[in-house]
């Protein structure tokens, strides 16, 4: 049995160890973790200024470049599209500012905007891919060449209704803007027919978990609806698809993997994207359908520039 002079010794021995470790905190050891700790604090502190530098000057570097390229866009752009009309396309959750800029640097290179529609999710929502399929064949009869695919149709449709003109193309926009849910919203009125579209997709979102980023469109849309809608755009007119490459769901990145016959533009939001834009419609419009930027599936870094 375990007596009073067990439990007394216990508690000893226990005093006797928080004892000693007191002293020796107080004495050798205490300069040894102060200092060590000391030199944690400052080495941290002195990576905190590094890189807080290195980040000022990388913005630095990315603003001076921008204004460079947009001052030799000024040089580089006007008389590239002289005489051509674009109609401008937005895909949902598009920038503002992204879209203001492809904007103004089309209207540098000579061109005007006839009109800017926006698309809504009801082209790539998966619940909706029945409806579409049907509602394509009201497309038909107004189409002169109508592809195999529904989404591909009501591609072709936009495409007809923006660059012709006469009771087709009304029709065409009727069938478009239809219903409480429609395919288009119109938000500035097209004053007459584009020679050219751009369509304007949206920059990628970062995932909060660290993970491999995504699209702005919801999980809901298949990315496979938006290739086969832009791809059925583009076989009826000479099209720009200018948005991000970075995530598979991007819209950018979808066309290219898909191979689709569609001339893209990535790193939508950058000064060089927007530059690249009208020269990639001066390009297409040439015959030359190709991608362009900075990641995956990108031809060249910028689109050819004829003499």
């Amino acid at each position: 049995m375990i007596d009073f002079r067990y439990h007394l010794v216990s508690l000893i021995s226990v005093f006797l160890a928080l004892a000693v470790g007191v002293v020796l905190g107080a004495g050798p050891l205490q300069n040894s973790l102060g200092t060590a700790l000391n030199d944690q604090v400052t080495s941290l502190r002195a990576d905190r200024n590094d890189l807080q530098t290195r980040l000022e000057q990388t913005e630095t570097a990315v603003n001076e470049r921008d204004e460079y390229i947009v001052a030799a866009a000024d040089s580089l752009l006007p008389g590239r599209l002289k005489d051509q009309r674009v109609a401008v396309v937005v895909m949902p959750d598009a920038d503002s500012g992204d879209i203001d800029s492809v904007v103004t640097e089309i209207e540098t290179a000579g061109a005007t905007v006839t009109g800017r529609v926006n698309l809504t999710t009801a082209w790539a929502e998966t619940a909706r891919d029945s409806f579409r399929s049907t509602y394509s064949g009201q497309f038909s009869p107004y189409l002169d060449a109508v592809a195999a695919d529904g989404n591909a149709i009501l591609g072709q449709g936009l495409a007809t209704a923006l660059t012709t003109e006469g009771d087709n193309a009304t029709a065409l926009m009727e069938l478009l803007t239809a219903s409480d849910t429609p395919l288009v919203t119109v938000d500035a009125q097209p004053s007459g027919p584009a020679s050219m579209i751009v369509v304007v997709g949206p920059r990628t979102v970062a995932a909060s978990d660290g993970s491999e980023p995504t699209a702005a469109a919801t999980p809901e849309q298949d990315a496979a609806a938006w290739t086969s809608a832009l791809t059925g755009l583009a076989s009826k007119a000479t099209t720009v698809v200018v948005g991000s490459a970075d995530a598979k769901a991007d819209v950018v990145s979808a066309l290219r993997a898909a191979k689709a016959p569609v001339t893209t533009v990535d790193s939508v939001g950058q000064a060089t994207a927007a530059v690249s834009v009208p020269l990639a419609l001066a390009a297409t419009a040439a015959g030359t359908v190709g991608s362009y930027g900075f990641d995956d599936g990108a031809d060249a870094i910028i689109p050819p520039v004829a003499n």
